[in-house]
């Protein structure tokens, strides 16, 4: 049932998000030819509506008749009114779905609309998916019941068998009918549900493999130890079968589009990283409770009986953040792209939040230590939550800096470029508004408290316990938020000098012999904007050493209001300096 969950979470957001990316890339692509006749639509509604839920019907009651041909323990029992289920559902159910498939087939042979519709996309992509989970589902049950040494589960290899059926068929139907775009919407899907599979699976097989060496979280028998490793082995094999053909065969080598980049940022990099550092925080908490915190008198194995699941959720946390992040920099060039710098604000906003909750954890606990009396927490003392906050901090505020440093330092060698990004201000905008949401909420919360108490019993040291948290989360907002809106004020500032129209500074008006080569010359020496006007009557020839340090030389004397636009005129008896006043500013 645990494998059940994890799929069926995973597949539901899947569907809702490629019914939404169909139906607007659908939408676009409608734009610019012919729009679909309304007809046409409805009738393609019904018809891939009914097609998949025939599909489901003839596939469920294939299931149902084929269970007993692999029951070799003969423990199999179906009531009448079950048999009579399967029989409606496999012999009206399947000629029916046969029916209308072959019509529909026949359809995209003759109509090129059909395949580029949005019903047919959209029943493919949906079908495929449901049959990809179910048939793993399936798969997992059976090899789980042999690895357990117990009977083979007879239902579960009916299931395998029909669903993977149902899901090649499909999935070569994708292949033949639509085109590589059109393919996309389930090789992301196909890649989420494997890599969900794998690293499920991953984290299990780690924390099983701690777990019987340790001994933590109570007695372990070895032949049920076994057993976990080999069903954790299981799940991640089965994963990864799946994750290799639609990851790595089919999405990994395609156009690197806003899709590709959604799936390795959000699920890849994003989740990895949160799941990583979440598990981390947390078994640093526990052994820090367990050296100087409070234990309440909790024994090894029972305070430790979580720690096996949290290094096995942060070395899979920690391994998929790694791949996913090695490949988007797989194709990082010296050139400073947009996806870099969604990266590095998305692991600085990561980081932020840690360390931000570390920060209100401190505040709370100083708050709680000023005023005395019982936990801040069920069960957790004023130790164990600095504990837990100093460990939010140490795992946050690295990560943080590491990511807002890249981000500072690109900042600084081309605040243009940086600063005008729509990364880096959706970056800022963004943490506004949730800083400013989360502090109205907890300023709401923390009046309410204070005048419920001075209404009830008048000011006390409970009034400051009952808004510690509410008092902590205003400083803490108040902290991010005042060192973010410098960053904000230099950024604008940056933009507005970028939008001066002044003539830049260091203009230089070469006039003489024609010698683009000196022209190009002085430009790089005096990092000046060089203009060659060629003179009619006598002139010497150009001297770029001489150039350069009359030009050094009158900059140097000049008075800063006076500006560096200069005029070098090359006459026969010398060079000749003639400074110009600024462009004037309207």
């Amino acid at each position: 049932m645990a494998v059940v969950s994890i799929l069926v979470t995973l597949a539901v957001p899947a569907l809702v998000v490629l019914a939404i990316v169909l139906a607007v890339r659908r939408h676009r692509g409608d734009e610019t030819g012919t729009p679909e006749p309304r007809g046409a639509s409805v009738r393609r509604f019904f018809q891939y509506v009914v097609l998949l839920g025939l599909l489901i019907v003839a596939a469920t009651g294939l299931t149902g008749l084929l269970e007993p041909l692999f029951d070799t323990q003969g423990i199999v029992s179906r009531s009448d009114a079950t048999l009579a289920q399967q029989l409606t559902f496999t012999f009206m159910g399947l000629p029916l779905f046969l029916a209308l498939g072959w019509w529909t087939l026949r359809r995209l042979r003759t109509d090129p609309d059909e395949a580029r519709s949005l019903g047919w996309s959209f029943y493919l992509t949906v079908a495929t998916v449901i049959s990809l989970a179910t048939a793993m589902i399936g798969a997992y049950g059976a090899l789980a019941s042999l690895v357990e040494s117990g009977p083979l589960s007879a239902n579960d290899v009916a299931i395998t068998l029909v669903w993977t059926l149902v899901w090649a068929v499909h999935q070569s139907l994708a292949v033949r009918t639509t085109s590589p775009a059109e393919r996309r919407m389930i090789d992301l899907a196909g890649s989420l549900i494997g890599l969900g599979a794998a690293a499920v699976g991953l984290a299990r097989l780690v924390a099983a493999s701690v777990r019987g060496l340790t001994d933590l979280g109570g007695e372990t028998i070895v032949g049920n130890s076994t057993d976990q490793l080999l069903e954790a082995a299981v799940l991640v094999m089965i994963g990864a079968v799946v994750w290799v053909y639609y990851w790595l065969l089919n999405l990994a080598p395609s156009q690197h589009d806003t899709a590709w980049l959604g799936y390795v940022l959000l699920p890849g990099v994003a989740a990895g990283l949160v799941t990583a550092l979440a598990a981390m925080s947390y078994g640093a908490f526990d052994v820090l409770v367990w050296l100087v915190g409070d234990t309440r008198g909790a024994p090894a194995t029972e305070h430790f009986s979580e720690l096996p699941g949290l290094v096995g959720a942060t070395v899979v946390g920690a391994l998929v953040w790694w791949y996913h992040q090695a490949v988007l920099g797989a194709g990082r060039t010296g050139e400073r792209r947009e996806v870099r710098r969604v990266y590095e604000y998305l692991m600085a906003g990561i980081g932020l939040v840690t360390a931000a909750s570390g920060l209100t954890m401190v505040i709370v606990a100083i708050i709680e230590a000023v005023a005395g009396g019982r936990d801040i927490l069920v069960g957790v003392s004023t130790v164990n939550t600095l504990i837990a906050a100093v460990t939010l901090l140490a795992v946050g505020v690295p990560v943080w800096w590491w990511h807002w440093r890249l981000t500072q330092r690109a900042a600084g060698l081309d605040p243009v470029a940086e600063v005008a990004s729509p990364t880096r201000r959706i970056y800022l905008v963004l943490l506004f508004g949730v800083i400013g949401v989360v502090a109205v909420i907890a300023l709401l919360t923390g009046v309410y408290l204070a005048l419920e108490d001075v209404l009830a019993d008048g000011v006390s040291a409970e009034t400051l316990r009952s808004v510690r948290f509410a008092l902590a989360i205003l400083v803490a907002a108040s902290v991010v938020s005042g060192y973010h809106w410098s960053v904000f004020r230099d950024d604008r500032r940056h933009a507005q000098t970028r939008a001066d129209p002044v003539r830049p500074p260091g203009h230089v008006l070469l006039v003489g012999p024609a010698d683009a080569a000196v022209a190009r010359a002085v430009a790089e020496r005096t990092a000046s904007t060089v203009e060659l006007r060629r003179r009619l009557d006598d002139s010497a020839p150009w001297s770029v050493d001489a150039v350069v340090a009359a030009i050094e030389s009158a900059r140097a004397g000049a008075a800063s209001e006076e500006g560096t636009d200069l005029i070098v005129l090359s006459a026969p008896d010398g060079l000749q300096l003639i400074r110009m006043a600024p462009a004037s500013r309207r």
